[in-house]
């Protein structure tokens, strides 16, 4: 199971070996692989939503997405910038990122968020109430003959 580049042996992790191949080619960024034998680029795995692969030949996942921030399945960077290539971007409003997010996730019922790159959503002002999925609580005050804790 050892691989001596001199000598040769089995495709170790994090690489693929087309037949012929004389050294070990990297799965390409975005991607990783924890098996032996890999004899196609294809045979690399594509890092998972949540999940980032940063560099070239990794055998596992890089790690997760930083919180404030969504990786799609692909992605290079625990903070994509939201540009296609980059598989991924920051939170939007009215959504909160926690860390590991896939896709943001629409801020709960009680819960706003105005603002980018958040990991939480604001609890809803006293007085007021915040529907699913709310940029802004001072649209929704809270309505005669009924009460609104924070």
């Amino acid at each position: 199971g050892a691989t001596n580049t001199s000598t040769g042996g089995p495709c170790p992790p994090g690489h693929f070996c087309p037949a012929g191949t004389s050294i070990p080619q990297q799965c390409p960024m975005g991607t990783y692989s924890d098996r032996l034998y890999n004899w196609q680029d294809s045979s690399c795995t594509v890092c998972p939503s949540g999940y980032y692969c940063s560099s070239a030949g990794l055998t596992a996942p890089s790690g997760p997405c930083l919180a404030g921030y969504y990786c799609l399945s692909g992605a290079s960077s625990p903070s994509p910038p939201g540009e296609l290539h980059w598989k991924g971007g920051p939170c939007p409003v009215s959504h909160f990122c926690p860390e590991g997010t896939s896709f943001p996730l629409p801020c709960l019922a009680g819960t706003y968020n105005n603002l980018t790159r958040q990991a939480a959503c604001f609890p809803c002002a006293a007085g007021y109430y915040c529907p699913e999925n709310t940029t802004s609580y001072s649209m929704n005050p809270c309505p005669a003959g009924f009460y609104c804790p924070k």
